[in-house]
């Protein structure tokens, strides 16, 4: 028998650094929260598979969580992969300029309650939030298929970005994309979906089981 469900946590990164009154640029360093770490890598599973961004701030945020587990005397990842398709959305000319330069460019624009782009708005040289869903779609149904085929169920573990774990969500429980972009995500924050592989999922209710979203990294009481 095929392994029954796979465990998938993605995480968002460590807070990274930006000025005041500026959209964050597209790949900078992360300051770290040293406490918010810990408790992060407390609630993680042992001996998982972990997937990181390309990008620096999800790197170092690996690395912090990886580093801790290594002085708490716990096992290192089963294996480390570079995932380049969970990349954070392309902000193109936005990263890192002027928030009131941006705001300038959107006063037209159609508007989002909660975000300050709907999710076909294309930024000058960037990717909409709808083509990074299709990229993200495309990476987890790919990922689906091979876990499909796992002899053994174990944990995998993405560290990714905030707009690639919404796409995760609306991917997972069928969401409009507009509704995606209301969640909010934390930085060192859990998502957590159980998923069913194929040959299982013979009835209603999908493939993906909710278990946590945006659960906080809090320590454990003693």
């Amino acid at each position: 028998m095929k392994a029954a469900v796979t465990k998938c946590i993605w995480i968002r990164h460590a807070p990274s650094w930006r000025p005041d009154g500026h959209v964050p640029a597209h790949d900078p360093d992360i300051v770290p929260d040293a406490a918010s770490a810990a408790a992060l890598a407390q609630m993680l599973p042992d001996d998982a598979y972990w997937h990181i961004s390309p990008l620096r701030r999800c790197q170092q945020t690996a690395a912090q969580i990886e580093d801790i587990l290594v002085q708490c005397d716990r096992p290192t990842p089963r294996e480390k992969t570079i995932e380049h398709q969970i990349i954070e959305q392309d902000l193109g000319k936005w990263a890192g300029a002027k928030l009131k330069d941006v705001w300038a460019e959107l006063a037209d624009a159609p508007r989002h309650n909660f975000s300050f782009q709907t999710a076909e708005l294309v930024p000058p040289d960037g990717e909409s939030f709808a083509v990074q869903y299709e990229r993200i779609a495309l990476f987890l149904k790919n990922f689906s298929d091979k876990m499909s085929e796992a002899e053994k169920a174990r944990a995998h573990i993405f560290f990714a970005h905030a707009h690639t774990i919404r796409a995760v969500i609306a991917y997972c429980l069928d969401l409009s994309l507009e509704r995606a972009l209301s969640i909010q995500i934390g930085n060192y924050s859990q998502t957590i979906f159980n998923f069913l592989p194929h040959q299982h999922a013979q009835h209603v209710g999908g493939q993906w089981q909710v278990e946590a979203l945006n659960l906080p990294a809090l320590p454990r009481p003693h």
